[in-house]
């Protein structure tokens, strides 16, 4: 963390979500300049005593108020205590100047009170220092003609300073105050949209910014992958467990890239098992050719782990092919998931297929026979009854698996 960083994350907690986060560094923000801005008053003053006594008591409170954040972590009590100083000094440090006309105008200093406000308070909590913003403001615009008449008029080149800082700098610290909070803001957004659509596509994240609470869609064309390791919970039973996770988080990292290179969805993890989808949500012809090109680059990702961690497990995959339904559910962490017979026979598939190979539902076989050589087995599957599935032997070096 740098300097920098260190000095805004006074308040910061670990508890803290982005938006709250946020507001503290803004009021924190706005702590540091009220140590600072306040050192203005008595040049546009004309070094009045009085102007000396409220530019420095305003700086030595922000300066302990920022001390007793650091300290305390509360929060909401420094900000009421910033902008109750504000709202104090500003018209006194007007009347010292020569009221609103004279040489200290505060009327663009006054509204930073509830700018300050609503960036680290809230909307709702801003609203009554708001008020006291225009209470602030009438006051001032009654009290003119007796502060005028007190102080005198000061000279006209230091009215023109005094109009020129008055103006400019308050809404120069408006202005960098809103930009730090928009470009947080933005980080806040893409980071929120990179943890959406890491658990869901990304097509159906744009439907939900767009406005859709339910989504579900049915798709006529699809092929889903299941791959299995076999004999992995027997192996887990005899290994220790910090190395079983971190293996098995390698090798489904690489299942999720190449999910990925390969242009399918993958759905979820369970244990050991991995299952991803071509065809949904993002229609696709090739399908089932793409769910044969992932199935290869996973057997060939498991070898390759194999190899390098000296393990004797072997991952089963199993595919079939055909029409789906798949929706978000819930509403605390979102899932996009299909169901339906495809799915189901998906997953016989690859609990029914063998070690290290490749198994095929008669849907899957029939749409990429022509670019694989498979055999036939005869199985009698568990509340389906007989079936013949196909075994893949060989694949089409055209169709790399890489």
């Amino acid at each position: 963390m740098t300097f920098l960083t260190r000095l805004l994350a006074i308040a910061d907690d670990p508890a803290d979500d982005d938006d709250r986060r946020l507001r503290k560094r803004v009021g924190v923000v706005a702590g540091y300049l009220t140590v600072i801005a306040p050192l203005m008053l008595p040049l546009q003053a004309q070094a009045q005593p009085w102007s000396w006594a409220l530019a420095i008591g305003l700086s030595m409170f922000s300066i302990a108020n920022l001390v007793l954040l650091a300290a305390t972590r509360q929060f909401d009590r420094y900000v009421i205590a910033l902008i109750s100083a504000g709202t104090i000094f500003v018209p006194l440090a007007s009347a010292v100047g020569g009221g609103i006309t004279g040489s200290s105008a505060g009327l663009v200093w006054a509204f930073l009170v509830p700018a300050y406000a609503i960036m680290a308070l809230g909307p709702r909590r801003a609203t009554p220092w708001f008020v006291a913003f225009l209470l602030s403001v009438g006051a001032m615009v009654l009290a003119d003609p007796l502060v005028h008449e007190a102080v005198g008029t000061p000279s006209y080149p230091m009215r023109l300073l005094g109009q020129a800082q008055n103006i400019l700098i308050p809404l120069t610290i408006t202005f960098l105050l809103l930009r730090y909070t928009d470009v947080r803001r933005r980080r806040a957004e893409a980071r929120v949209d990179e943890l959406l659509t890491n658990a869901i596509p990304a097509s159906i994240a744009a439907r939900l910014r767009a406005g859709d609470e339910r989504i579900a869609d049915a798709y006529a064309d699809t092929t889903v992958v299941f791959a299995d390791l076999a004999g992995f919970t027997a192996w887990t039973a005899r290994t220790e467990p910090m190395r079983a996770v971190t293996l098995l988080d390698a090798l489904f990292t690489a299942f999720d890239d190449l999910a990925t290179r390969h242009a399918l969805e993958k759905i979820r993890t369970i244990g050991d098992s991995f299952m991803a989808v071509a065809g949904a949500p993002d229609p696709r012809p090739d399908h089932a050719l793409a769910g044969m090109r992932l199935a290869n680059a996973l057997l060939d990702a498991t070898a390759a782990w194999r190899e390098a961690n000296g393990i004797d497990l072997e991952v089963r995959v199993g595919l079939a092919s055909g029409p789906l339904i798949g929706g978000v559910i819930g509403r605390r962490r979102m899932l996009f998931d299909v169901w339906g017979d495809t799915v189901n026979m998906a997953a016989r598939m690859e609990s029914s297929g063998l070690p290290g190979r490749i198994q095929v539902a008669p849907a899957t076989w029939a749409a990429v026979r022509d670019s694989y050589a498979f055999e036939r087995r005869e199985l009698d599957l568990k509340g389906i009854g007989p079936m013949t599935t196909y075994l893949l032997v060989e694949p089409d070096p055209s169709q790399g698996s890489a």
